[in-house]
């Protein structure tokens, strides 16, 4: 239904009449109409801008692609075509509600952060019937469908009580705040205070108007000059190329340069003739073409991905404000850092973008990047378009979590794993090195090969005659003397009477000393010992050697 409004005004375009041309800010009016109409025709959009602005909070409301509004007999909707929005008016200039409409709904999504439906909805409608008689606009004359989201943005915007509050509950909302709490911060009332008064509004149909603070214009600011043939052939055949009409190859070909080669390249492109498109992309950008997008079409169809990662960056520096070059240049990385990079910067110029989040996710979850995997997600909750889908991103953000804390126990095992493969290497390799010494000294001391005497047993400690296994409970300080209480394997306590600490051999493993007192934690020893009963000590014997296990 679009393409058909559209095509049915090309036909009423014409080259050959005097057409003028006037510039500001994102807008370009191309008219036949006089200078009178042209001027009327930039107020009311400029005007329309800062007045939607004031409300949103945004001192100067950005278009990602400028728009281009040619006079026609017929009103026609706001279409992408190869590098601008195109629109086209009557020849009065004034726009109608709906196009106003559409260009409110382009100024929120481009230059705020989801807020909810009914929100912007009633924003919408309240500003697609904003009057603009030169600096004088007048904001609240109801539209034909008096919807309750513009009711509630009507009570809001004209109400005494709530107007010049409005643009701290948007602010509120672009910051994640629900609803309620963005009511409660811009007007001290709670959510069911607010539309309790909205359906009580509604039902009363009493809707006032109020004065807006325009813009200061004068005749100065807008210069209208004399459009030459080339400029007004070429938006006609833009808009025959958004049209999808089979009249726009004939369009371009009547034209030179690297527009025409653009128009062209897209033309092919639509009919799937993709060397062709390819060709006269090259032409376009050899020509040094200013437009991103036969720079970001060249790249989707290079094959080379380093090529086409230099063709998005170029796309990328033409409008700095297009998020789709970042995008598609990431599907083509391997590298899970570079590929974050590109996206988040995708995100970042189009944070309303669900799929860029979602996949940003992802990327970071492949890098095992949990945290910065569950602000991707949080991204992506936040531009769910309705309640629906947001609850669907929440439930995928919950099972992250729960893959994380997977993915760590794993980490971890495997880290437990690693180390005591570690340990034991290093024991082996200390062992034969051990191995090793012995060997060389056996060679050394042995060099014939002789047989090996026969080990015999000898010790030049302190004499032992019995020995008792267990643990050290306790070492009792008795002066020069000492008493060790041991707990033995069979659950006996035996006690041993130290005369001469200095007399003992201490061997093993961990700390070498007594403390007196009892041993915290009891350590596992193996003690000799002289037998040797003193019944006042209540000892069974002289300890000789302790070895610490």
């Amino acid at each position: 239904m679009r393409r058909l409004l559209v095509l049915l005004w090309i036909p009423l375009l014409s080259a050959d009449e005097r057409w003028l041309e006037l510039r500001s800010g994102p807008f370009t009016v191309l008219t036949t109409a006089g200078d009178k109409a042209a001027r009327t025709q930039m107020t009311q959009l400029e005007q329309f801008r800062h007045a939607l602005g004031l409300s949103l909070g945004k001192a100067d409301l950005k278009l990602l692609w400028p728009l281009r509004v040619v006079q026609a007999a017929k009103s026609a909707p706001i279409t992408l075509a190869r590098d601008a929005y195109l629109l086209g008016v009557t020849e009065t200039g004034q726009l109608p509600a709906e196009r106003l409409r559409e260009l409110g709904r382009l100024f929120i999504e481009q230059n705020t952060n989801r807020l909810p439906g009914e929100i912007e909805r009633g924003l919408v409608d309240l500003f697609s019937t904003l009057d603009v008689s030169g600096t004088h606009l007048t904001l609240g004359a109801p539209p034909p469908d008096r919807t309750r989201a513009w009711a509630r943005m009507h009570l809001l915007h004209v109400d005494p009580v709530y107007a010049g509050r409005t643009r701290v509950m948007i602010s509120n909302l672009e910051q994640g705040s629900e609803l309620g709490t963005a009511y409660r911060n811009a007007f001290e009332k709670t959510e069911a205070q607010i539309e309790k008064q909205v359906d009580a509004y509604l039902a009363a149909g009493q809707y006032g108007v109020i004065s807006v603070s325009a813009r200061a214009i004068s005749a100065r600011d807008f210069h209208v000059t004399t459009a030459d043939a080339d400029t007004v052939k070429l938006a006609l055949a833009d808009f025959l190329l958004a049209a999808g009409s089979p009249k726009a190859e004939g369009a371009y070909t009547a034209l030179h340069g690297p527009e025409a080669a653009e128009g062209l390249g897209l033309v092919a492109l639509l009919a799937n003739r993709k060397k062709e498109a390819m060709d006269l992309f090259a032409s376009a950008m050899a020509s040094g073409s200013k437009s991103p997008r036969p720079w970001l079409e060249a790249a989707r169809l290079e094959t080379d991905p380093a090529k086409a990662g230099k063709l998005f960056e170029r796309a990328g520096e033409l409008n700095p404000r297009w998020a789709e070059p970042a995008f598609r240049w990431a599907a083509i990385e391997t590298d899970f850092d570079r590929r974050a990079v590109l996206l988040k910067k995708a995100t970042s110029l189009e944070p309303r973008n669900g799929e860029y989040w979602r996949i940003l996710a992802k990327n970071e979850t492949d890098a095992t990047r949990f945290v910065e995997a569950q602000k991707a997600w949080g991204g992506a909750e936040r531009a769910a378009a309705n309640p629906e889908e947001r609850e669907k991103i929440r439930q995928l953000r919950l099972n992250l979590q729960g893959e994380r804390a997977d993915h760590e126990a794993e980490e971890r095992k495997k880290r437990s794993e690693d180390e005591a493969r570690d340990l034991e290497r290093v024991k082996n390799e200390s062992m034969a090195s051990i191995h090793e010494a012995e060997s060389a000294a056996n060679r050394k001391l042995n060099p014939k090969g002789a047989v090996a005497p026969k080990p015999v047993d000898w010790w030049n400690g302190p004499e032992r005659g019995a020995k008792v296994e267990g643990t050290l409970q306790r070492f009792d300080c008795l002066g020069t003397q000492g008493r060790l209480v041991i707990l033995t394997l069979e659950g006996k306590t035996v006690q041993l009477l130290a005369r001469d600490a200095s007399q003992i051999a201490i061997m093993g493993a961990g700390e070498m000393t007594l403390p007196c007192g009892p041993q915290k934690p009891p350590r596992k020893v193996l003690v000799t010992y002289t037998p040797k009963v003193d019944k006042k000590m209540g000892t069974a014997g002289e300890p000789a050697t302790i070895e610490f296990r």
